[in-house]
C-alpha cells in the first residue's frame, strides 16, 4: 500500500501539521508514504522525514493544467493507491480520478476550525466532489455528524488528532522574550479571527500580577485582523510584557520555556496545541469548545470563549494554585497514552485496509 498525504502548503498549521504527522508516522508502515504540498512550501517541510518521499507540486492557479498533469504523472508513477487530501487540497485529485486514474481511492480529511459554526459553512463544492471520495476522516464528532447530513460518502470516522512524542530535530535555539522569574502564558494559534486573541489580551491586561508575561506565537497573514491584534498589543497598557514571535519552527523549546498553555478560540476542531501543551507538561486554560473539553477532562480550566473576565479569573488560578501543577501531570500522562502517534496508527491503517 503507497500513500500519498496532500495539503496546500507546509505553513505552520494544524492540518499542515497533521499531514506531516501522518506521512511521516507511515513512513515505515506502508509499502511507501509520500506527501506533496500543492501551492506553497514551509516552515513544516523540514519536519519532514527523509525517508517520506516529497513532492511539490508548485500549483500557480485554482485551474491550473500543467500541475494537474504534474501530480496525475507523480501519481502513476509512484503507482500511489490511497490519496489522503487535507482540508481543501481534495479538489485536484477528485478530477484525476474522473479523468485519468480511476481506481485511485482518496480520503478526505476534515480539519475545519469552525465547527462550532457549521451552520454558516460554504459546502457547495465540497458536497458535489463528496460522491468521488471513499472515506472520511474527521477530527471531531460535530464535524462527523456534519458529513453524514451533507456529504454523499458514507464511510466517515472520527480519527484523533495527534503527535510524535520523539524530540525535535530542529536544533536552532530561542527563547521567551522578558525576564527568567516572570510566571510565562504562552498561546500557539496562528492570528485566524477563530482564535481570538483581543480575549486573551484583554483578560491578561486584567491580571492584577506584576510579575507576568504573555507570549504569542503563530502566523499572521497581513490581513485587517492580524493588524488588528498587532496595533492592540502595540497600544496595550501592558505592552512591555507582550510578545509576539510570528510563526516558529521549534514550539517545543518555547513551550518547554513557558509556565502555562492558554487558548482563547471561540471555535475549534481539535487543537494540535492543546496536545502540545500536554505534551510538554503546562498546566492548561482554553475555552470550552470543539472537542477541547473531551480531550482536557477535569486536568485544566475550562471557559466559555468571548468571556475576558472568566479567562482572567483562569489565568490567576493558575498562577497561584499549585494543583495546576498536578493536574497538568496528569493531562501530560493522557496525551501520551490516548493522543500519540503510536495510540493511533493502527486505527488509520484499519481505515485505508476498509477502503
Amino acid at each position: 500500500m503507497k500513500v500519498l498525504q496532500i495539503i496546500d502548503t507546509l505553513e505552520a498549521g494544524g492540518a499542515e501539521h497533521m499531514a506531516v504527522n501522518y506521512a511521516n508516522a507511515l513512513q515505515n508502515k506502508v509499502t511507501k508514504s509520500y506527501i506533496c504540498s500543492t501551492r506553497k512550501e514551509g516552515i513544516l517541510k523540514e519536519k519532514i522525514l527523509k525517508e517520506v518521499g516529497y513532492f511539490y507540486l508548485n500549483k500557480t492557479s485554482k485551474i491550473d493544467l500543467k500541475a494537474y498533469i504534474r501530480l496525475k504523472n507523480y501519481l502513476l508513477e509512484h503507482k500511489i493507491d490511497i490519496v489522503h487530501a487535507h482540508s481543501s487540497s481534495y479538489y485536484q485529485v477528485v478530477l484525476i480520478k474522473i479523468f485519468a486514474i480511476k481506481k485511485l481511492k482518496i480520503v478526505w480529511h476534515d480539519h475545519y476550525g469552525n465547527s462550532d459554526f457549521l451552520d454558516k459553512r460554504p459546502g457547495f463544492l465540497i458536497r458535489l466532489f463528496s460522491r468521488y471520495f471513499n472515506g472520511i476522516i474527521t477530527v471531531n464528532t460535530k464535524l462527523e455528524t456534519w458529513s453524514k447530513q451533507n456529504l454523499k460518502c458514507s464511510n466517515i470516522k472520527v480519527i484523533r488528532n495527534f503527535l510524535p512524542l520523539a524530540k525535535s530535530e530542529l536544533s536552532t535555539p530561542i527563547f521567551l522574550k522578558g525576564y527568567k522569574k516572570e510566571f510565562k502564558y504562552i498561546c500557539v494559534a496562528n492570528l485566524r479571527p477563530q482564535k481570538d486573541h483581543l480575549t486573551l489580551i484583554e483578560a491578561f491586561e486584567g491580571l492584577d500580577v506584576k510579575n507576568v508575561s504573555l507570549h504569542l506565537v503563530g502566523k499572521e497573514f497581513k490581513d485587517e485582523y492580524s493588524r488588528e491584534i498587532l496595533n492592540r498589543i502595540q497600544n496595550s497598557p501592558k505592552s512591555n510584557k507582550i510578545y509576539y514571535y510570528g510563526s516558529q519552527k521549534n514550539i517545543k523549546t518555547l513551550l518547554g520555556q513557558a509556565d502555562a498553555g492558554v487558548l482563547s478560540s471561540r471555535s475549534e476542531g481539535l487543537p494540535l496545541a492543546l496536545l502540545e501543551y500536554g505534551l510538554s507538561g503546562l498546566p492548561v486554560i482554553c475555552t470550552d469548545v470543539g472537542e477541547c473539553r473531551k480531550v482536557l477532562e477535569d486536568f485544566g480550566i475550562l471557559v466559555p470563549p468571548s468571556n475576558s473576565k472568566i479567562l482572567t479569573e483562569a489565568m490567576s488560578k493558575v498562577y497561584y494554585d499549585y494543583n495546576a501543577r498536578i493536574k497538568a501531570d496528569a493531562f501530560h500522562k493522557i496525551v501520551r497514552n490516548q493522543y500519540s502517534e503510536s495510540a493511533n496508527i493502527s486505527e488509520i491503517l484499519k481505515f485505508y485496509q476498509s477502503l
